[in-house]
């Protein structure tokens, strides 16, 4: 298979020639340069598939932890963040390096939001925050669909509480 920087060449060279043959057919200088940027077009595209999401760690913790356990009421206690930060990880490339502040799954995501930022009102608007986006951007971080329902469902709560 031929690599996209050699394929650009190529056509590069094609496009200085005055009547450009390839495989025994002519082409206009107006074709070769559309097959150029065509050539262009779809690396970048490629690159731009390849590259993982970007996300603040809570987000990305927050995905993790809704995907796997939108339908429980709570979480295993053999559940540590190493496990979360390692799918998240492989998933998502991280804006931010901070871990501190967070020490458990609930601290991140709670089951029952409500009750957990009841006292704490600055802890609950940045929650809201990490959930509009993730809500608004949903198809973009979530595989699971089914965490779909659940996540809404969350973030009509917390804006009501």
């Amino acid at each position: 298979m031929i690599g996209s920087d050699v394929l650009l060449r190529h056509l590069q060279k094609l496009g200085e020639e005055e009547e450009p043959l390839i495989g025994g057919n002519q082409y206009t200088l107006s074709q070769v340069r559309l097959a150029e940027r065509i050539v262009h077009d779809l690396r970048y595209d490629l690159e731009k598939a390849t590259r993982k999401p970007k996300l603040s760690r809570r987000r990305a913790f927050i995905v993790i932890l809704e995907e796997f356990y939108y339908d429980v009421p709570e979480y295993p206690s053999e559940l540590t963040l190493d496990g979360v930060h390692r799918r998240a990880s492989q998933r998502f490339e991280y804006m931010n390096r901070n871990i501190k502040g967070f020490t458990t799954p609930t601290e991140i995501h709670p089951k029952n939001p409500c009750t957990y930022y009841e006292d704490n009102t600055h802890g609950k608007a940045r929650y809201r925050v990490a959930l509009k986006y993730l809500v608004e951007g949903f198809d973009t971080y979530f595989q699971e669909p089914n965490a779909e329902n659940s996540l809404r469902f969350i973030y009509r709560e917390i804006m009501l509480c």
